[in-house]
């Protein structure tokens, strides 16, 4: 049974989502021109589509193409398309197709519940619970209650969670040994503190001919700057608000402070700004065995396994983490109001994302954690146990309308801090500013 792969780039969102057909594959479009306008995803003869999209990661560590391929093995009579999109902040373009009652996809992969909050507000996506009854035919008690917890907006279930994770430091063990940070039993030491973590890296960053051949510490200052962002604020600060309850709080001295070793770090190269360039690149250098830490989602580690071994792959809480948790965050799959497809939609994620083969599948080799308690217990690892409090304590993004916004102002300042190290006042004041004048 043929696969209709359909990949949509950042540059098309913005500029054709006005038009479903320039959105879709060429075999999408052949599939829409025997239908009858707004049935887009019903074929000729009777055949529908489900079309579903995803960031390109999530197309490869959710198995979207093989859960694809098993749900029309068990479904004859449908075709399951799979689109990529570009990135997190590309998703609102979304709405410019759904206000008009059409869409180029019916199931969409978002990366935090949070997204999807510009949705809810024009009421463009369906309530899982009360519109699509999903917990009649699936039930919540199969669910990790956080995980679901996660996944609410204004305490409804506009998003059914898929993976879940926190921010953590992913360590080299080997490394640590190397540079004696170990206890008496062997164990790597956990940085308790942020000057813990500034010490550890001078410690673990080598230098050779002036070149940096290990790098002490790599954080993610990318496109998920907000989950590290956000991860610390939690941890070290014991929440993200305001007295207000929903505006980000960049005022604290624990994060002035926080800043300022960044800085320090940064200027003395014991802090990489790989990142900065490249969202992958501090993952990549964690697996070729040339990262000793690496602050950002704490899944990188099971990645590493097969390049720097099981015996050295291992993760840690940052800062605060245990005690205060870190900031967690769900993937899930919201469905707009105007797909023709929003039964196959639901059957999908039933039986393909929420199924074993998924969720064992991408905990064992990519380390993004089970939303489904009988999958979450049985991960093999003990390194999971490192982080239990992070992960039972998350809180997660704050529900903006204009999260998107948020991400790609903290790229800007926080890069621009750290580069050309701006006064840590005044980062402080620009980042509450921005953030003073988001739609929340």
């Amino acid at each position: 049974m043929r696969k209709m792969i359909s990949v949509l780039l950042a540059g098309v969102l913005a500029v054709n989502l006005g038009a479903c057909s320039s959105a879709a594959s060429k075999a999408s479009k052949e599939a829409e021109s025997a239908a009858p306008a707004g049935t887009t995803a019903q074929e000729s003869g009777g055949k529908r589509t489900l079309r579903i999209a995803g960031e390109s990661w999530q197309v490869t560590k959710l198995f979207l193409n093989e859960a694809a391929e098993a749900f029309m093995k068990d479904h004859p009579d449908v075709t399951v398309e799979v689109q990529t999109y570009a990135d997190p902040t590309v998703v609102s373009n979304y709405s410019i197709n759904w206000q008009k009652g059409d869409t180029p996809c019916d199931l969409v992969v978002i990366d935090g519940a949070s997204f999807a909050e510009q949705f809810v507000t024009k009421d463009l996506i369906y309530d899982f619970d009360q519109d699509l009854k999903f917990f009649d035919t699936y039930s919540k008690d199969k669910f990790i209650p956080a995980a679901l917890e996660m996944a609410k907006l204004h305490d409804k279930q506009y998003v059914i969670p898929v993976i879940q994770e926190v921010t953590a430091i992913n360590i080299n063990k080997a490394m640590f040994k190397d540079a004696g940070l170990v206890d008496e039993n062997g164990d790597a030491l956990v940085p308790k503190t942020w000057d813990d973590v500034y010490e550890f890296a001078k410690k673990l960053t080598k230098t050779e001919n002036g070149v940096v051949t290990q790098q002490g510490c790599t954080i993610q200052w990318s496109k998920d700057i907000h989950g590290t962002v956000l991860g610390i604020l939690q941890a070290s600060c014991g929440g993200l608000y305001q007295e207000d309850g929903i505006t980000v709080n960049f005022q604290s001295q624990e994060f002035k402070d926080i800043l300022a070793i960044w800085q320090k770090g940064v200027k003395e190269g014991v802090f990489s700004t790989e990142t900065f360039a490249d969202y992958d690149a501090g993952k990549n250098s964690y697996k070729a065995g040339k990262v000793a830490m690496l602050l950002q989602s704490g899944s990188n580690w099971v990645e590493a396994i097969p390049t720097i071994g099981e015996d050295n792959a291992s993760v840690v809480p940052i800062p605060g983490g245990e005690e205060n948790g870190s900031v967690g965050y769900v993937n899930g799959v919201i469905i707009p109001k105007c797909s023709p497809s929003s039964d196959l939609a639901v059957q999908f994620v039933q039986e393909q994302l929420l199924g074993e083969y998924t969720q064992t599948s991408t905990v064992n080799q990519y380390g993004k954690i089970p939303v489904i308690t009988e999958y979450y217990n049985k991960t093999e690892s003990p390194n999971w146990q490192n982080i239990k409090g992070s992960i039972e304590k998350a809180v997660t993004y704050p529900p903006y309308k204009d999260l998107g916004e948020f991400v790609i102002k903290c790229q800007e300042i926080f890069q621009a801090s750290l580069v050309d190290g701006t006064d840590v006042n005044t980062t402080a004041e620009e980042l509450q500013n921005m953030v003073n004048k988001l739609d929340k």
